[in-house]
């Protein structure tokens, strides 16, 4: 996993833009457009890449403190270089499954884009997100899951695989790799159970055309 994302760190942003047709930095809008960003708290950015979602929230709330967390070093470096003297930022190397450097409600907001459907244990990676949110604290997750449509899912495949081709000379077993992760994910009504046995109430689910869902969770109080 590191290797597949440390291959594409320098061009990724460039391929989220020719593969969304310029809908990525939209989709994360309208994710957070649901959702309640602590005006002054602080916010984990789970799965950051190259700290794009992370660049949207100081945007809409420039004096949230976000912590910027990714597997993947050279991800990083991307971000790091976008986000210099950006607000109260801070991005550090780690895994979504284990975020114990984190203590106990320790965020009041986590948000996750494009990062689930990688997790490969998404129970483990949501019960870390439920344990660091303060009681109430949301959880926005934007993703690309499974289609429920058969047809929709080889569209999208196809255009991939297309899009791919033509832009990602060199990268090709790595998109490949993106396309795979895209169709054996879960289902959104799958995560949203696994959501709900972690501890969460869905408050807004959205769909973002042609393939994207937003979803606006709040942790149960204990």
């Amino acid at each position: 996993m590191k290797r597949i994302f440390a291959n594409i760190a320098a061009r990724y942003d460039r391929m989220n833009r020719v593969m969304s047709l310029a809908l990525d930095r939209r989709w994360r809008r309208a994710a957070l457009a649901s959702a309640t960003l602590p005006p002054k708290g602080s916010v984990l950015d789970l799965a950051c890449g190259t700290g794009d979602f992370t660049a949207e929230i100081l945007r809409q709330c420039p004096e949230a403190a976000v912590v910027g967390v990714d597997l993947t070093p050279e991800m990083l470096d991307v971000a790091r270089a976008k986000l210099d003297g950006r607000g109260n930022v801070r991005l550090q190397a780690g895994d979504a499954q284990d975020l114990s450097v984190f203590p106990n409600a320790k965020f009041g907001m986590v948000v996750c884009a494009f990062g689930f459907r990688n997790f490969p244990d998404k129970a483990k990676a949501l019960a870390e997100c439920s344990r660091v949110l303060a009681p109430g604290g949301e959880l926005v997750v934007l993703e690309l899951f499974r289609p429920a449509s058969r047809l929709v899912g080889t569209a999208v495949r196809a255009w991939l695989a297309l899009i791919a081709f033509l832009f990602a000379r060199g990268a090709s077993a790595e998109y490949a790799y993106l396309r795979r992760s895209m169709a054996g994910t879960v289902s959104v009504d799958e995560f949203v159970v696994l959501a709900e046995q972690a501890g969460f109430a869905i408050l807004h689910r959205r769909t973002l055309p042609p393939a994207a869902t937003a979803l606006v969770m709040q942790r149960r109080y204990s």
